[in-house]
């Protein structure tokens, strides 16, 4: 949970700065959808990490049972 919100966070400040600087006020609600963007940037972030740790256990659990022949 810490890992996800941490990127929900760092994905709202990277929105922000990109409406800043390239969209301006286009949409009257560019807040929602900024943060609606951040969040599902955060969530699919966060299902490749967890996807990676747990590649990574795997390939540490293959190398233990392989050694162990």
């Amino acid at each position: 949970m810490k890992e996800f919100i941490g990127t929900l966070f760092a994905c709202i400040v990277i929105c922000c700065v990109f409406t800043f600087f390239f969209l301006g006020i286009i949409v009257e609600n560019i807040w929602t959808l900024v943060i609606l963007i951040a969040f599902v940037l955060a969530v699919l972030i966060t299902i490749l990490i967890r996807q990676e740790t747990r590649i990574e256990e795997l390939e540490n659990k293959m190398e233990e049972l392989l050694s162990n022949k």
